[in-house]
C-alpha cells in the first residue's frame, strides 16, 4: 500500500463505483460466513473463550459471545486449509462466469483483503475517511459513512478491500486498540513494510480481545446511533429471518404459516435474532408496514417461545436465555441501537407468551415447565417417587453392577406399567423434559459408552454438548418418567463403574507392572465394563418390548419416539452425527475382566421387594 497525499479528492463517480462494490462486498462476505461451519467456528471460539474474563454481568458476556463468534467466523473465511485454499477463494471460484465485472472485481476484491492496523485521521467528506496504517505509515483513504468524528484519533484492527481508484472499504468486525492490543499487533510488523502475517496477526489479536478484553467505542465496535426507528434495518434485508417474515406477511388472514418455516425460525432462534426481529417490527411500523410489523412480531414471539421450552427441557447452557435477551435488548436501547419501544414490545410478547402457558396448564393441554394433571399426574408422580426412593438405596450408598442391573430391572417394570396404563392420547398430552448430566471432562471416557444404550433403555432422545470450557454435558429427553429414568440409570452405572473399578484395582491383576501398564490394564477394564453393561441393556430392552407388544398389542417405543420428534421439532434443535470412534487398543485380560462384570445379572428379590415398599 503506497503512501499518498494528506487529502484525496475521488470524483463523484469514484464514489458512487464504490459503494456499489462495497454492497456487493458486503454481499459475498455474508454468504461465505453463511457457508462456514458451525463446528469450526465452535472449535475456533472455544479455545478463546475457555480462558474469557466473562465476569458476572450477563449482557458484557452476552456481548463478549456475539463478538466472540464474529471474530471466528473472519478468522474462519479467510484461513487457507491444507490445500492451501481459503473458504472465500472457493466461494470467488464457485461462482459463474455470466456474473457481472462488478461482481467479480467484489469477489476478488474481498479474496484479497488484507488485515490492518490503523489510526482514524479525519473525516473529509460524508463519504471518506482519512487513516493512517499504524505499520507502514500509509495513508488510507476509508469509504465510509458510519465512523463518528468521536473516533477520529483512534487506532484499530479490520481488514480492508481494495476499491477503484485507490479506495478501500472495511469489511467484517472492527477492533479498537488500546496500547497491550497495539503491542500484539506490532509485534508482526515490518518496519515500513505491513504486517508481516496478517492471518496470524489477527488470530492473535482476537484471542487476545476476548480473553482481556478491549475498549468500546460507538460506531467501531458498539453500534452507531439512529435517529428512529425506520433506520435500524436499512439495507439489511437480506438475512433468513427478512426472507421468513416477508413470505408470513402474505399470508392471508387466519393462514398459518406452513410447517417447515415454523421449523425454520425456530432453528434460527437466538438473542441477535431476537433483537432483529424487534428492530424490524419496529422499522417496519414506522413505515406503515403493518402486515410486515406483524410478521416480525410473530417472528419474535416464535423464538422466545422456543427459548422458553428449551430452558424448561434443561437443554443448552443457559437456562436463562430470555433473560439475556432482555439484557441485550436494554443494553441496545441504551446505546440507541434500538428505539424505547423496543423494551415495551419485548415485555408485551414475554407477557403473551406467560399468559399462554398459564392458559395451557389451566385446561390440561401440553404446556412447557409443569406436568399435565390430565394425563396421569397422580401416577406420575407416585412413580417418580418410587425412583427417588431407589436412588437413596443405591446410588447415595454405592452398588454393584450387579445391583445397578437389578434396579434398571425394576424401574423398567415400573416405567412400562406406567405407561401402558396411558392411552395414546394421554401420552401425547405430556410435555417433554431434558436432564443435563455435567461430566466435569473434556474427553470422553469408557462410562460415555454407555450414554446411547441408557437412552434407549429408558425411551428417551441424548445427545451431547459442550461448554466454553469444552467439558462435555450430556442430555436426556423424553417423557418426565422415562428422563427421571434415564437420570438414575447413569447414575447408577457411575457408581457401579466406581465400585467395580476399586474391586478390580485391588486383584491380583494389577499387582505387578509399572504405572503406565496398570492404567492401562484400568481402562482396558472399564473399556469391558461398558461394553458388558451396554449389551445386557440391549438385551433386557428387546425382551421388555417383546413382553409388552404381547400383553397389550401396543408399541410404546414408536408413540413415544412419536411423541420426542414431535417435541424436539418445536425447540428448533438441529444435531449432528459424530463418525465411528476409531478402535481402542487393549489389555485383553483386563478388557474381558470388564466385560464378564458388566454382563452379569441377577434380579436381586430382596431389593427389588425393599423399593417396592419404599412408597
Amino acid at each position: 500500500m503506497a503512501a499518498q497525499p494528506n487529502s484525496i479528492h475521488p470524483s463523484p463517480e469514484s464514489i458512487s463505483r464504490a459503494w456499489r462494490m462495497i454492497k456487493l462486498i458486503d454481499g459475498y462476505y455474508i454468504e461465505a460466513a453463511n457457508r462456514v461451519p458451525e463446528a469450526k467456528v465452535a472449535d475456533i471460539a472455544r479455545q478463546w473463550i475457555s480462558k474469557a474474563r466473562l465476569g458476572v454481568d450477563e449482557t458484557e458476556a452476552e456481548l463478549i459471545m456475539v463478538e466472540t463468534y464474529a471474530f471466528a467466523v473472519n478468522l474462519a473465511i479467510f484461513t487457507p486449509s491444507l490445500t492451501g485454499v481459503s473458504l472465500i477463494d472457493r466461494l470467488a471460484r464457485q461462482h459463474p462466469s455470466s456474473v457481472s465485472s462488478e461482481d467479480r472485481l467484489a469477489l476478488t476484491a474481498l479474496s484479497g483483503s488484507k488485515f490492518h492496523a490503523l489510526k482514524l485521521l479525519a473525516r473529509q467528506t460524508q463519504d471518506l475517511v482519512l487513516a493512517e496504517d499504524v505499520t507502514s505509515g500509509a495513508l488510507v483513504a476509508l469509504v465510509d459513512r458510519e465512523l463518528p468524528a468521536a473516533a477520529m484519533g483512534v487506532k484499530m484492527a479490520s481488514r480492508l478491500c481494495g476499491l477503484p481508484d485507490n479506495l478501500f472499504g472495511l469489511v467484517g468486525p472492527n477492533a479498537p486498540l488500546d496500547p497491550s492490543a497495539l503491542d500484539i499487533v506490532l509485534s508482526f510488523a515490518r518496519p515500513g513494510k505491513g504486517l508481516n502475517n496478517s492471518l496470524r496477526c489477527a488470530a492473535a489479536l482476537y484471542k487476545h480481545l476476548v480473553r482481556n478484553g478491549g475498549p468500546r467505542i460507538n460506531g467501531i465496535n458498539a453500534a452507531p446511533r439512529f435517529d428512529d426507528a425506520a433506520d435500524i434495518m436499512e439495507g439489511k434485508e437480506d438475512c433468513d429471518l427478512d426472507r421468513i417474515a416477508k413470505a408470513w406477511a402474505l399470508l392471508a388472514e387466519g393462514e398459518e404459516p406452513t410447517a417447515a418455516s415454523l421449523a425454520e425460525a425456530r432453528r434460527l432462534t437466538s438473542s441477535p435474532h431476537i433483537i432483529l426481529a424487534i428492530g424490524s417490527c419496529l422499522a417496519a411500523r414506522a413505515r406503515g408496514e403493518i402486515p410486515r410489523a406483524e410478521a416480525y412480531s410473530r417472528l419474535a414471539y416464535v423464538q422466545m417461545e422456543t427459548m422458553h421450552r428449551r430452558a424448561i427441557a434443561g437443554t443448552g447452557r443457559d437456562q436463562t436465555p430470555l433473560q439475556a435477551a432482555r439484557n441485550a435488548i436494554a443494553r441496545a436501547v441504551a446505546e440507541a441501537v434500538l428505539p424505547r419501544g423496543a423494551r415495551e414490545l419485548f415485555e408485551d410478547l414475554h407477557r403473551r407468551l406467560l399468559a399462554a402457558s398459564l392458559g395451557a396448564a389451566k385446561t390440561g393441554a401440553a404446556n412447557p415447565g409443569a406436568a399435565n394433571p390430565g394425563a396421569g399426574g397422580d401416577e406420575l408422580a407416585r412413580v417418580l417417587k418410587l425412583i427417588q426412593a431407589l436412588r437413596a438405596k443405591t446410588v447415595d450408598q454405592g452398588c454393584t453392577e450387579q445391583e445397578a442391573m437389578a434396579s434398571a430391572g425394576k424401574v423398567a417394570e415400573l416405567l412400562d406399567r406406567y405407561g401402558l396404563s396411558l392411552s395414546e392420547v394421554e401420552m401425547r398430552q405430556q410435555v417433554c423434559e431434558g436432564v443435563g448430566i455435567e461430566t466435569g471432562r473434556r474427553r470422553r471416557g469408557p462410562l460415555d459408552t454407555c450414554i446411547p444404550s441408557i437412552a434407549m433403555f429408558c425411551d428417551c432422545k441424548a445427545w451431547s454438548e459442550k461448554s466454553a470450557s469444552g467439558a462435555i454435558r450430556y442430555v436426556f429427553f423424553g417423557l418426565p418418567a422415562d428422563v427421571e429414568a434415564a437420570h438414575y440409570l447413569h447414575d447408577l452405572i457411575k457408581a457401579a463403574f466406581d465400585v467395580e473399578t476399586d474391586r478390580f484395582k485391588r486383584g491380583a491383576a494389577l499387582d505387578a507392572g509399572d504405572a503406565g501398564e496398570r492404567r492401562s490394564s484400568v481402562n482396558s477394564f472399564q473399556v469391558g465394563l461398558g461394553d458388558g453393561i451396554c449389551r445386557k441393556l440391549m438385551s433386557l430392552k428387546s425382551r421388555r418390548d417383546e413382553a409388552n407388544s404381547r400383553s397389550s398389542g401396543r408399541d410404546l417405543v414408536t408413540v413415544k419416539a412419536s411423541v420426542i420428534e414431535d417435541e424436539l421439532e418445536k425447540l428448533g434443535l438441529a444435531f449432528v452425527s459424530k463418525g465411528q470412534r476409531r478402535k481402542q487398543r487393549v489389555v485383553a485380560d483386563a478388557y474381558e475382566a470388564g466385560r464378564e462384570a458388566g454382563g452379569k445379572f441377577e434380579l436381586r428379590a430382596g431389593l427389588a421387594t425393599s423399593a417396592s415398599r419404599a412408597v
